[in-house]
C-alpha cells in the first residue's frame, strides 16, 4: 500500500475576506462546499472566488513546489476570467492534474481562451468540465481551439450550455475535434445548435477516429438536422457508439430517419440512442414501433427503452 503523503497545510484568504485552509499535498482540490442549507447558491458561488486560486499557486511557489492535485473541483465558484488566467499559469507544464471540474464558474471568452491555453500546456487531463459558463462562439475560437488541439490526452469535455451556437460549432468541428487523438466524449448540449450545425458536425464525424459518445440534447437540430446527421454517421463507419438528440423538435420525420439508421447494418454499432422529448407524437410512435415490430398497444410492456440485446434505443411520443 502507497504511503499517504504528509499534510502540507496552509491558509490562504478568500475573495470575501475570511480565511481557508487547504492541504497542498493532497491529490484532490474541493472547493464545491454547499454544507449548509441555510446559505444561498449566490454566497456559496462568491464564497472563495479568484482570490483562493491565486493564493494557492503563491503558497506553492513560496515552497518551490508544483502542485499535485489530481482532482480540482471550482464547481458553482465564481472564479471568472481572473482565475481561469491563474489556473492556467499555474497548471502550465503540469503532469499530474487529471480531472478539472469547471461548471458554472463564470467564465466568459477570455477565460476559456485562458482554458484552451491550459489544455495545450497540460500533458495529463483527461477530464473537463466547462458547462454553463456562457462564452458564445467566441469563447471556443482561437486559443480554446489552438490548445485543444495540442492536447492528446483528454478523453471527455463537456461544453453544454455554454451558448456556442452553430457559430461555435463550425469553429470546433473542422479543427480539434475532427483530429484529437483520445476524446472519447464530447457534450454540446444545451447550445442553441440549429440544422446548420449538422454540416460541421458532419465533418467532424467523417474524420474523427476517437469519439465514441456525443452528446447533443437539448438543442434545435429539427428534422432536417437530424436527416443531415444520419449521412455524418454513416461516414463515420460505426466508430461512434453512443448519440443523445433528446429534446431537438427533430419530429417524426427525423426520428423515423435515425431510428432507421439504428436498425440498419450502418448503425449496428451503435449501443445506446436517445430520441425522446422530440415531438414524435403518439400516431407516429405507433408507426414507428409498428415498422420494429415492437408494437404499440395494451399487451406491450416496453416504454421509452427499447432493447435490442444489449443496445438502447430511448424513445417516447412527447
Amino acid at each position: 500500500m502507497a504511503a499517504t503523503a504528509e499534510p502540507v497545510n496552509v491558509s490562504v484568504p478568500t475573495s470575501l475576506g475570511a480565511r481557508e485552509v487547504v492541504d497542498l499535498a493532497s491529490s484532490t482540490l474541493n472547493f464545491q462546499l454547499l454544507e449548509n442549507p441555510q446559505v444561498s447558491l449566490q454566497q456559496c458561488a462568491m464564497r472563495f472566488g479568484p482570490q483562493v486560486v491565486r493564493s494557492i499557486f503563491e503558497k506553492l511557489a513560496e515552497k518551490n513546489a508544483t502542485a499535485t492535485f489530481e482532482v480540482v473541483n471550482l464547481s458553482d465558484n465564481l472564479i471568472g476570467d481572473e482565475g481561469a488566467r491563474y489556473l492556467q499559469a499555474g497548471f502550465a507544464g503540469n503532469k499530474c492534474l487529471k480531472q478539472l471540474l469547471l461548471p458554472r464558474a463564470g467564465l466568459t471568452a477570455p477565460g476559456m481562451h485562458a482554458i484552451g491555453e491550459l489544455l495545450g500546456d497540460c500533458a495529463s487531463l483527461e477530464e473537463i468540465v466547462l458547462s454553463s459558463n456562457v462564452c458564445d462562439a467566441e469563447g471556443v475560437k482561437g486559443s480554446f481551439d489552438e490548445g485543444l488541439k495540442k492536447n492528446k490526452t483528454l478523453k471527455s469535455l463537456y461544453l453544454a450550455g455554454c451558448r456556442l451556437g452553430d457559430e461555435g460549432v463550425a469553429s470546433l468541428c473542422p479543427g480539434a475535434l475532427s483530429t484529437h487523438p483520445a476524446l472519447q466524449h464530447v457534450s454540446l448540449g444545451y447550445n442553441r445548435l440549429e440544422h446548420g450545425a449538422a454540416a460541421s458536425l458532419n465533418r467532424m464525424l467523417a474524420t474523427n477516429k476517437a469519439l465514441r459518445y456525443l452528446d447533443l440534447s437539448g438543442n434545435a437540430l429539427g428534422p432536417q438536422g437530424a436527416k443531415e446527421l444520419v449521412q455524418g454517421l454513416k461516414e463515420n463507419k460505426g466508430k461512434l457508439q453512443k448519440l443523445s438528440l433528446a429534446q431537438n423538435t427533430i419530429r417524426l420525420e427525423g426520428t423515423k430517419a435515425l431510428v432507421d439508421f439504428f436498425t440498419s447494418a450502418d448503425g449496428k454499432n451503435m449501443e445506446f440512442l436517445d430520441l425522446r422529448h422530440n415531438y414524435t407524437t403518439y400516431k407516429g410512435m405507433v408507426e414507428i414501433r409498428a415498422q420494429l415490430k415492437r408494437p404499440l398497444d395494451e399487451n406491450t410492456k416496453e416504454g421509452w427503452l427499447l432493447l435490442f440485446g444489449e443496445r438502447q434505443l430511448f424513445i417516447n411520443a412527447h
